[in-house]
């Protein structure tokens, strides 16, 4: 409860005050701490007409104490100005370097100055370890050092009592000052030599190059260093780390201990033989390594590769995360971390932010907390606060997720050290995000090459006349009085001399860049894809069992009705005495996969039921609403499914998913859109990763994306999946894409990316009216035989009579063979094209030369023409036709829209191509 709702419990709401009165009498512990030493202090010191502390009027009764009489103070008084520290005490820290924002005290003082000097005098129990009772300008100086000092602590908005207080027991015993002993001194002004030394030696041995330098935010280095070194005090495994360009290099060589010669052949590009350019920028680029601390255990640091979409990898390391535990087991999320470094206006301006944050508490996300740094440079390229956000603080967005901000200035090292300590401790015992708000400055422009006085002429005349942080640290080191100059010099001999070391020692051995790759959970896995299929059948003797778990609701569980009529209508499926619907070939293909040892994880907004409420792989008790997940319950060996309802989003859903596929590649990870369309507010994701990373940063990926795509005359947001977005960033067998048309090919295409020895990408445009309809069935002996087919040859016509070859792919197919049994047409073939890429070029030469009567060549499809496969797809086929002869398009002319909005339009239009298509 805060100080204002305290202060309004009068008149009639004294009833209230009463009952939390009384409640306290009979157990203390039953209240908060605030709460309890306010009426500890009115049980000694109120007297009241009623005898329990409140007059008869409904105002809570004072009388003084022997040694305030007459005083302005009171019980009630002492608390609301202890409170008033808790509360707003940041807001008068001493937080900024560069002194441009001041201290705000008006609340503070107004709160002080209402005191009078004899009650500055009085004693008062402060009701803090280490304190105790003394006078009250005691209490308030030592408040001053806890809350106005180098840490500006917001917390008292949490409005769990345990995590307030807990902070508050942690911070206030020893002001937020705790001692800091010589040896973590030195250590801490190494951490900070060796950051500003290594800016220092890029600067001369590179010049003009960009390395987005860190120059300003030193502190980052030892409150990093501080942070593993704690990692390994509580026993943690790894720790992810995402973060911008600004200060990666530094981070790689002085954290994650990458060796500086790799950075200096990045900045020479020296590449190895035969290695193809690679692919991004030195700044983008990640590493891993293990790293043994002072506490005797190795923690494992990856720095996760990131695009210049600052705030894109957010998602993506805590997936990686959320892998790493369930492959560990790591049920209390304790031993693995990921650690999200932003840039104070990225945090504020980029909603991947707000999305990820989102997930801290969701069962199917959680990674039992995110630590959080902001490099706050005051700035973002050009543009100050003022102009790139509407709060105070680059944080305040988190607040409402009910996380701890600690603000702490970056000028001093101790407090970043101390408030490192204080955050991580929370992480680990609430399994809650928490934040560091780094407030530092910029020392150069946003590269080293931009000029910032063009911009913020003022701001910069005040950096140049700054001292650095490390000179600032060391005159404060050599006053303590127990160390001397000669410990600072040799720290700063030592990394001095280890820098040029490497530099020369990378020019003798002509040191080339290296890619770390295919080690650990990867290294079973080739980087190059087979040329032979996978056999993805599914084994007679595994079929029973499958079938018979999936469609057997246990005793005790009341199902929907509905759900046991899906249940019998697919025990018969798998009898053979109905044909096999999307729903059921994609159930027993991840039985299938379950029972071979694969674990699986699909996510998406409506994934447990299915958009279309055609999956309906977790069932809902009727009477308790106790969820059951079938798959599970296959056999005792099995792997395990976790199938995961979404937050409405998709840029952070489905870049966690591509996390944890990089993390767990032996798992199927599927992320499935609500609607295909919906995939484009993803677009980051798709581009920047899961299309790219291979190229850029030697990452492969397994994802499978399943996008709802079918023109049904439901709009533009709810038809197409745009497919030729994704057709557009395919080269190099970066990835997989396939339109398909029967459950059995989704059935295989499922087994066959799990169990190809390499790992690529795939997206599925998946079906919507398919998932029912009776033509876009298979039988059970497709499943049970046969592999993924790239292409699907027309099943009934006769190659001599064909003069008309059409080629479609998807759910057009059952439109164009609709028209074409109606009207007889025996000189009409139609190809389904299923894998669009990597382009399926010799399947489709060996179907055209099986008809040799061939006079025309159509591409058909739903979408408009400027849209949907067409334009990908056109010199491929032709490149593979007979010379004289073109390709010719059948379908919706060029539109601005996916589709148009009138269902009478879209049947007129459907008509209309498929009348084109045969001619």
């Amino acid at each position: 409860m805060t100080t204002e709702q305290m202060m309004s419990l009068y008149g009639d709401n004294v009833v209230v005050l009463e009952e939390l009165y009384e409640q306290f009498k009979q157990d203390p512990t039953s209240v908060s701490s605030d709460w309890a030493l306010f009426f500890q202090d009115l049980d000694r010191s109120s007297t009241s007409s009623n005898g329990n502390g409140f007059s008869g009027n409904g105002y809570v009764n004072y009388t003084s104490s022997e040694h305030r009489k007459d005083s302005s103070l009171n019980d009630f008084g002492i608390i609301n100005l202890l409170n008033a520290y808790r509360r707003q005490g940041h807001l008068a820290a001493n937080l900024d370097p560069l002194g441009i924002n001041k201290p705000n005290r008006e609340f503070i003082d107004l709160k002080v100055k209402a005191l009078k000097a004899t009650d500055l005098e009085a004693e008062v129990d402060s009701g803090v370890a280490n304190l105790g009772k003394t006078k009250l300008q005691n209490v308030i100086n030592w408040f001053e050092k806890t809350y106005c000092g180098s840490i500006g602590s917001e917390h008292y908005y949490l409005v769990n009592d345990e995590e307030r207080e807990w902070l508050q027991n942690r911070m206030e015993p020893l002001a937020n000052n705790e001692p800091i002993p010589k040896k973590t001194a030195l250590r801490l002004f190494e951490k900070l030599y060796q950051a500003d030394t290594f800016e220092n030696f890029l600067a001369k041995k590179f010049v003009g190059k960009k390395r987005f330098s860190l120059e300003g935010g030193e502190s980052m280095i030892p409150m990093l260093d501080t942070l593993v070194e704690e990692a390994g005090m509580h026993k943690m495994d790894a720790l992810v780390i995402g973060m911008a360009h600004r200060g990666r290099l530094n981070v790689l060589v002085n954290v994650i201990r990458k060796p500086a010669g790799l950075i200096f052949a990045e900045f020479e590009e020296k590449l190895n033989p035969g290695q193809l350019g690679y692919a991004d920028v030195k700044y983008h680029l990640g590493y891993s390594n293990n790293v043994m601390t002072h506490s005797g255990k190795e923690v494992k640091l990856s720095l996760a590769f990131n695009p210049s979409h600052l705030e894109a990898v957010d998602p993506v390391i805590a997936g990686s995360v959320r892998a790493r535990q369930e492959m560990a087991k790591d049920h209390d999320h304790s031993k693995f971390m990921p650690v999200a470094i932003h840039g104070d206006a990225a945090f504020a301006g980029q909603g991947v932010v707000a999305e990820t944050f989102n997930m801290m508490n969701l069962n199917g996300y959680t990674v039992g907390g995110t630590f959080h740094i902001v490099i706050n440079n005051q700035i973002g390229f050009t543009t100050l606060p003022n102009e790139s956000r509407s709060t105070l603080y680059a944080t305040d967005l988190a607040k409402g997720f009910q996380v701890p901000i600690f603000h702490v200035n970056g000028d001093d090292p101790e407090a970043v050290y101390r408030v490192t300590k204080l955050a991580l401790e929370y992480r680990q015992k609430f399994k809650k995000d928490v934040i560091i708000d780094l407030i530092c400055y910029r020392r150069l422009g946003h590269n080293e090459t931009d000029e910032p006085t063009f911009t913020q002429p003022q701001m910069y005349e005040i950096i140049k006349k700054h001292p650095k942080t490390v000179t600032l640290y060391e005159e404060a080191l050599l006053k303590r009085g127990d160390i001397s100059e000669e410990e600072i010099q040799f720290i700063k001999t030592g990394t001095n001399e280890g820098l040029e070391l490497s530099f020369q020692q990378a020019k003798e051995k002509d040191t080339r860049i290296t890619v770390d790759t295919l080690g650990g959970v990867w290294s079973r896995y080739s980087k190059e894809p087979l040329d032979s299929d996978i056999h993805t059948q599914l084994l007679q003797q595994q079929l029973g069992g499958i079938v018979k778990s999936i469609t057997t609701i246990p005793q005790g569980f009341t199902a929907n009705p509905k759900h046991v009529k899906v249940l019998e209508d697919r025990k018969k499926m798998g009898a053979g005495e109905l044909p096999i619907d999307w729903g059921f070939a994609e159930a027993l293909s991840f039985g299938s996969i379950l029972e071979n040892g694969f674990p699986i994880r699909l996510a998406g907004q409506d994934a447990q039921r299915g958009t279309f409420s055609h999956r309906h792989s977790v069932l809902s008790d009727t009477t308790n609403g106790v969820k059951l997940t079938l798959l599970n319950h296959i056999s005792d060996k099995q792997a395990k499914i976790e199938i995961v309802n979404s937050s409405l989003s998709e840029y952070s859903c489905l870049g966690f998913e591509y996390g944890y596929s990089l993390a767990d590649p032996s798992s199927l990870v599927l992320w499935e859109a609500q609607f295909g369309d919906f995939a484009n507010n993803a677009q980051v994701i798709f581009d920047q990763f899961v299309s790219s990373s291979e190229i850029k940063w030697q990452r492969m990926s397994g994802l499978v994306c399943l996008l709802p795509h079918g023109y049904e005359g439901q709009g533009p947001e709810h038809s197409s999946a745009r497919l030729e977005r994704f057709l557009q960033l395919c080269a190099l067998d970066n990835m997989q894409v396939a339109n398909l048309t029967t459950p059995a090919q989704y059935f295989h295409i499922l087994r066959r990316q799990i169990l190809q020895s390499f790992r690529k990408p795939l997206i599925i445009t998946t079906p919507k009216s398919l998932l029912r309809l009776k033509e876009a069935a298979s039988s059970l002996e497709d499943i049970t035989t046969g592999a993924f087919k790239k292409i699907l040859p027309d099943p009934v016509a006769k190659p001599e009579k064909v003069d008309r070859l059409l080629f479609c792919s998807g759910k057009v197919y059952y439109d164009l063979r609709k028209a074409v049994d109606a009207d007889k047409k025996e000189n009409v073939a139609i190809v389904r094209v299923e894998q669009l890429y990597p382009f399926p070029e010799k399947h489709i030469q060996q179907m055209i030369t099986s008809y040799p009567k061939i006079k025309k060549f159509v591409w058909v499809q739903e979408e408009p023409k400027n849209q949907g496969a067409w334009s990908f797809i056109r010199d491929r086929i032709e490149a593979v036709m007979p010379e004289n002869k073109r390709l010719h398009y059948a379908g919706r002319s060029e539109f601005p829209s996916p589709a148009c909005g009138h269902v009478v339009t879209h049947l007129k239009e459907q008509e209309t191509l498929v009348k084109e298509a045969l001619g």
